[in-house]
């Protein structure tokens, strides 16, 4: 286990504290995401707010609230062979009334979709569809499944564990569903069966295809393999340890997490993935580990996936469509991206800030430009031409009504001389008679849940606890980012009934006191808060690196490195001094210092070493900063320069 200790030492250089929040200072502490620094324009261009909240309410009135019928409804069956319900992952999908073929990627995630928008599943309308999700337990392999009656033998890594994730989620929210709560517990400790098989005696190797819980082995097929199902593994470890407090679980998800780190490459291959680098985050901060959280976000956005090449965040923009900070493949075809990977992307990564405040800039700033740019995968939102449904939808009014609330499977940058082409793979490989995304759209409440507007139309209000799997407990916790030059004042309103004070962990102080209802906040140009409402006069407690209020957590303390009075791609020459500074959301200093240029090692003294560009190969460098805080706690930082 990669334990942090707290250690004495003496004070090498000055902090540059957050607390004084000077715009320089301010912006050293932030962690930047390569991808979201990327994109052209500081605002999303033709940007809008849109409410995918209420798209999610009327697509759950729609789909389980609707027994129309006609030649696209309805779109859900009952499974009397199985004693459940039925949603087809397509409208116009072949298997629509085939017991057994629905899958919980779609129905399940309906089902939690509604719920974390307050949606009662347990007994609308009198059926209880919570209850009815029991039927893809599977009793003899003691797992849940993709399929209603279904089995583990040849199924894929990420269709056996993100249904599990997705069942798991849900029971947290029906406590009194005591049959899902016992099976989603006989599913983690099956689980942690297969990653005791898997971990292979201290040698652990989760590269497989999937794994056959009759057998009790895991398996390849020869084609691919999915290394992210470790992440699946330890989400679900993780919460069985903070459901029971076994350290077993513990021990296994720190384990995974190591696996994962050490990768070489991006493990990504679908969903999985994305749930690394909050978890790593929270691990972090309550387990005191180290975990490469730069790395982490690096392999699920950058699109340098080992068995799935390409798979990442998109940047640019297709035609009169900007598409920065949706999800899918960077390469298919020149760019495919979809609004399942997108949605479930966005409820994954957001909490991240919550346990590691230094990427609230960059994370608040990919949801600003992706809550704007999904919308291009509802058919409302872009021309009718481009899109692959365009005259069955003018001459069907059943589908006008559909495609309001239920999106495309993708966007393509282009296809039929179109740039880009709204559709997805149903039509094209005769899934279905439409490319209208069920399974996409029962994913739509994850990523409205995320999202309110403030009085400023570009700055939001992010829910940081809204789409977490969790036991602990937490105050309400928002991140607002300004995407502005200037600062910007917010209407901030209160969550709960009450006076509160309301704390700003980027800062790690109080920033307003004695909050009823609402109140102004400034944020900072190009800057973000992290506002957790505590009850007034409440005393933040720090323990260790935490800080606490009746003890509950509050906010990490983190340090950043960066380089003084460099900059990416500067041109240097002659005689030139390279100097490290360390600004943190508390007090802390530089212990040690390494310095690397290529492969070449440079111990730095006082934080800082004087070099001489006559003495390397001219040319651009890659220049890295590696150091180890006052606190124990470690950072690097990376620029590229050019040695004259």
């Amino acid at each position: 286990m990669k334990r942090i200790l707290i250690i004495g030492l003496p004070v090498i250089i000055i902090l540059i504290m957050a607390a004084s929040w000077r715009k320089d200072s301010a912006n050293r502490f932030y962690k930047r995401i390569n991808r979201v620094s990327s994109y052209a324009q500081a605002l999303p261009g033709d940007y809008k707010y849109v409410e995918y909240a209420s798209l999610a309410r009327d697509y759950d009135a729609l789909v389980f609230g609707s027994a129309a019928q006609g030649k696209s409804f309805p779109l859900i069956w009952e499974d009397h062979t199985n004693q459940t319900f039925g949603i087809p992952a397509y409208v116009g999908d072949r298997r629509l009334g085939k017991d057994g073929e629905q899958e919980a990627v779609t129905a399940a995630a309906g089902v939690l979709s509604a719920t974390l928008l307050g949606i009662d599943k347990s007994g609308r309308g009198g059926i209880d569809y919570v209850g009815m999700l029991n039927a893809y337990f599977n009793e003899t392999e003691g797992i849940f499944l993709n399929n209603p009656g279904g089995s583990s033998v040849d199924a894929s890594m990420w269709y056996l564990l993100y249904p599990a994730l997705l069942f798991t989620h849900i029971s947290m929210h029906y406590p009194e569903q005591t049959r899902m709560c016992a099976n989603v517990f006989k599913t983690i400790e099956s689980w942690y069966r297969a990653y005791e098989v898997m971990n292979n005696d201290g040698q652990p190797d989760f590269n497989y295809t999937g794994f056959n819980f009759l057998t009790n082995k895991p398996y390849k097929n020869g084609i691919w393999t999915e290394p992210d199902c470790a992440v699946g593994i330890a989400v679900l470890m993780y919460y069985g340890y903070e459901l029971t407090g076994a350290e077993k679980y513990l021990t296994a998800t720190v384990k995974l997490l190591d696996y994962i780190d050490g990768f070489f490459g991006s493990p990504l291959y679908e969903v999985l993935m994305y749930f690394a680098p909050a978890l790593m985050a929270r691990v972090n901060a309550f387990q005191g580990t180290s975990y490469d959280l730069d790395k982490a976000i690096s392999r699920v956005f950058d699109g340098n996936s080992v068995p799935r090449g390409g798979w990442g965040s998109l940047v640019g923009k297709w035609g009169d469509y900007e598409i920065n900070g949706l999800f899918g493949s960077i390469t298919d075809g020149g760019g495919y991206a979809f609004s399942m990977n997108t949605f479930a992307a966005a409820g994954a990564f957001a909490p991240i800030v919550q346990y590691d405040p230094r990427y609230a800039r960059d994370i608040g700033k990919w949801l600003l430009y992706v809550s704007s740019n999904a919308r291009y995968f509802y058919s409302r939102e872009t021309k009718m031409e481009n899109q692959s449904l365009a005259r069955s939808a003018e001459t069907n009014g059943e589908l006008k009504q559909i495609i309001n609330v239920v999106p495309y499977e993708g966007i393509r940058k282009q296809s039929g001389g179109k740039m880009p082409w709204f559709g997805g793979d149903p039509t094209v490989y005769g899934w279905a008679e439409t490319d209208f995304s069920l399974y996409s759209g029962s994913h739509a409440g994850i990523f409205g849940a995320l999202f309110e507007p403030t009085n400023q139309e570009d700055i939001l209000k992010i829910d940081l606890l809204a789409t977490q799997l969790t036991k602990g407990k937490a105050y309400p916790t928002y991140l607002l980012y300004n995407p502005y030059t200037t600062a910007k004042k917010v209407i901030y309103q209160v969550k709960g009934e009450g006076s509160v004070d309301l704390y700003d962990t980027v800062t790690n102080r109080v920033v307003q006191r004695a909050v009823l209802n609402e109140t102004t906040l400034i944020i900072p140009p190009d800057g973000a808060v992290v506002i957790v409402e505590i009850p007034e006069k409440a005393e933040v407690i720090r323990r260790g690196l935490n800080n606490y209020t009746n003890g509950i957590y509050l906010s990490s303390n983190r340090s950043t490195v960066s380089f003084k009075n460099l900059n990416n791609f500067d041109t240097v020459s002659g005689q030139f001094t390279i100097e490290l500074v360390i600004t943190g959301n508390f007090e802390d200093a530089i212990k040690e210092a390494d310095l690397y240029i290529g492969n070449e090692l440079f111990r730095l003294t006082d934080n800082m070493v004087r070099l001489d560009t006559r003495n390397f190969e001219r040319g651009a460098k890659k220049v890295t900063a590696k150091v180890i805080t006052a606190h124990g706690l470690s950072d690097e930082s990376t620029l590229r320069l050019y040695f004259e």
